[in-house]
């Protein structure tokens, strides 16, 4: 198991590696009994109101700074839900379970039952959770979110795939990215991709061309040895270029001015070709 001082330097590395924009953010849940990490205050604590969790993602990767979620400090429903702060009866899930942009109410209603993220708690009661730019977390995260570009998805999952040989079992939905990006890996899955739901793109400042690219703690040196492999090809994100197609087939004025000047000619461009 990597230290907290590795997993700091594993942030650095991945923002200069691939050149990210924020910072990828740890996530730790927090069990009953267990204590807030050191630097993580609590939302109302820090802020005096409350956040929905894409939000808080926001904060801690745009700001750089760390915070604590219970349940009090929520103001989104979804992850109250599915990550078992509360009991849903049948009422609930007759109310949630059709707010997911399915037409038909009873599959609805099934698909919040059996294909949505819920925590598998283990018998264990849920407190909350801490999340902390990964360079600067005080603990040993659970889950490292990173929001990137498709370019950058593709060198991550690249990295994880030269070491492992595995690909992502992968199920895409268009809401809850919050859950989708957090629960399955709790429950065991070791990487996840996410498309930022309407309410990130609406409320937390996710932009258009942002995806979400998740991976257990364990999991993550993994990918670090992945990236250091692929740059010694080199064949890393920050070892690809563009090919441009040089001396290119130019229009015939252009080797005409280019011989007056006494400069080198080349292939000429020609209508169609």
């Amino acid at each position: 198991m990597a230290t907290i001082a590795q997993y700091n330097e594993y942030g650095r590395i991945l923002e200069e590696k691939f050149k990210l924009r924020y910072a990828p953010v740890a996530f730790k849940m927090l069990w009953e009994g267990d204590e807030i990490p050191e630097n993580c205050p609590r939302v109302l604590d820090r802020l005096g109101k409350r956040l929905a969790m894409c939000q808080a993602f926001s904060y801690v990767r745009r700001n750089r700074r760390a915070i604590t979620l219970l349940a009090e400090d929520h103001w989104c429903v979804w992850p109250l839900a599915c990550f078992k702060f509360f009991e849903l009866d049948e009422d609930d899930y007759q109310v949630m379970g059709t707010k997911l942009f399915i037409r038909d109410s009873e599959k609805s209603v099934q698909f919040f039952k059996e294909k949505y993220p819920w925590l598998e708690c283990g018998g264990k009661k849920p407190l909350g959770f801490s999340l902390a730019p990964l360079d600067t977390c005080s603990f040993v995260p659970d889950i490292i979110v990173t929001y990137c570009r498709v370019s950058q998805l593709r060198g991550m999952i690249k990295a994880f795939k030269m070491e492992t040989g595995d690909l992502i079992p992968q199920t895409l939905d268009t809401i809850a990215s919050c859950s989708y990006c957090t629960i399955p890996m709790l429950n065991g899955q070791k990487y996840a991709v996410t498309l930022p739901d309407p309410g990130e793109y609406e409320r937390a400042l996710a932009e258009e061309d942002e995806i979400i690219f998740s991976v257990r703690g364990d999991e993550l040196p993994n990918v670090m040895s992945g990236m250091k492999r692929l740059a010694a090809i080199p064949f890393g994100y920050s070892d690809l270029h563009f090919d441009m197609n040089l001396e290119f087939p130019r229009a015939q004025f252009y080797d005409d001015m280019a011989k007056k000047w006494g400069l080198k000619t080349g292939a000429i461009w020609k209508m169609g070709e």
